[in-house]
């Protein structure tokens, strides 16, 4: 973990070379879970436009402007998860990011490579896969090995799940399966 006050910096790594950097507006916190606490480390930042979307909520599609996002990486699961918000904190939709867990790089500076396949979760509890034509492809190119390829798939299956878990537990509201402290969603920290 890194000491409190330092400056965090975080770079996002793509199979065929790209990267982004950036530094981290957050830092570390502690969850408490069924499994006892667990370390992530937290980012928001806000978009330089806001963007128009239509959402599915436990009331029917709105549409809403998407502003900003939190996003939660963790040093120990094959994924990452963004929440976008509009300008009053309302969810617009959950992003999960299959990755390699992040990992440190170097002093305060971390990173994970993204594996291609993606998560949407809408408020309303719809899961949605995205980009695994892509994912294919690059394990067919053996740009991702066998057992990467195993475990993202794994981890997608409980991610799905556990959402799933969550509408059967709060209905059509995942919003309601949230931590009141941290405001990380509990669907992602039960996988």
């Amino acid at each position: 973990m890194t000491a409190y006050g330092q400056r965090i910096f975080y770079r996002k790594e793509k199979l065929r070379g790209a990267c982004w950097e950036y530094q981290i507006e957050g830092g570390w916190i502690a969850v408490p879970c069924a499994a006892g606490e667990r370390h992530l480390l937290r980012h928001r930042f806000a978009f330089y436009r806001p963007r128009e979307v239509d959402v599915r909520t436990p009331t029917g599609v709105v549409r809403l402007h998407r502003t900003g996002a939190e996003q939660w990486f963790f040093p120990d699961r094959w994924f990452s998860l963004l929440r976008f918000v509009t300008d009053a904190d309302q969810t617009v939709g959950y992003y999960v990011n299959f990755s390699l867990p992040l990992a440190l790089l170097r002093d305060n500076y971390y990173r994970d490579l993204d594996l291609e396949l993606d998560l949407w979760v809408d408020p309303d509890g719809t899961a949605t896969e995205l980009d695994r034509d892509e994912f294919e492809a690059e394990v067919a190119s053996q740009r991702i090995p066998a057992e990467w390829a195993a475990t993202v798939d794994q981890a997608c299956a409980d991610v799905a799940r556990s959402v799933a878990e969550s509408v059967a537990s709060y209905g059509p509201d995942i919003e309601r399966d949230r931590d009141p402290v941290c405001g990380v969603p509990r669907f992602i920290l039960r996988v």
